[in-house]
C-alpha cells in the first residue's frame, strides 16, 4: 500500500522533542495542492490556498518550500539542499495558515471542511517544532517521503 511521511528536519544533531500529534499526511496533501495552484490546480485545497493569500494575506511561501527526502538525481539533491529556511518564518506562516483555517470565514471553510481540524492542528504542530528550532538558532526544512509499498 502506498504511503507518505512528512516531517520537519533541523540542522542540528539534537532531536526535536516535539512531534506531530496526528498524521502529518494532511499537511503534505495541503502543500502539494497549494503548490499545484501555479500550474492551474483546481482542487479545493488549491482554492483554499488562493483564498488564504487573497483574503487573509497569508504568505504561504515557507510552507511551499519542501523537498523529497529520497534523492534520485541532481535536481532532487538541489531541491533538498535549498529547502532549508528560517524556522521562525515557517512557524509564523504555519500559525497564520492555522488561524485562517480556524476563522469564521465560510468560504474558506467550504474549501477545507473535509480536512479540519486535522490540518490546522498539524500546522500548529509545525509551528511548535519550528519555535524549538528557532530557539536553537538552527535552520529547518520540510521534507516528505513517498513509498510504493509498506516495506519501503
Amino acid at each position: 500500500m502506498p504511503g507518505a511521511t512528512f516531517t520537519v528536519e533541523f540542522e542540528t544533531d539534537e532531536a526535536c522533542p516535539h512531534v506531530f500529534a496526528g498524521s502529518p499526511a494532511v499537511v503534505l496533501f495541503f502543500v502539494s495542492w497549494a503548490y499545484s495552484l501555479r500550474f492551474g490546480g483546481m482542487h479545493e485545497l488549491a482554492q483554499a490556498t488562493l483564498h488564504m493569500q487573497r483574503y487573509h494575506k497569508v504568505d504561504l511561501r515557507p510552507l511551499l518550500t519542501f523537498a523529497d527526502r529520497n534523492v534520485e538525481d541532481d535536481d532532487d539533491q538541489f531541491a533538498l539542499d535549498h529547502a532549508w529556511q528560517d524556522p521562525a518564518d515557517l512557524a509564523a506562516c504555519a500559525r497564520a495558515a492555522a488561524a485562517a483555517l480556524e476563522s469564521d470565514d465560510d468560504d474558506l471553510r467550504s474549501f477545507t471542511a473535509l480536512y479540519l481540524p486535522d490540518l490546522s492542528d498539524r500546522l500548529r504542530d509545525i509551528a511548535v517544532m519550528c519555535d524549538w528550532g528557532a530557539a536553537r538558532g538552527t535552520r529547518a526544512r520540510l521534507v516528505f517521503t513517498l513509498s510504493l509499498n509498506e516495506e519501503e
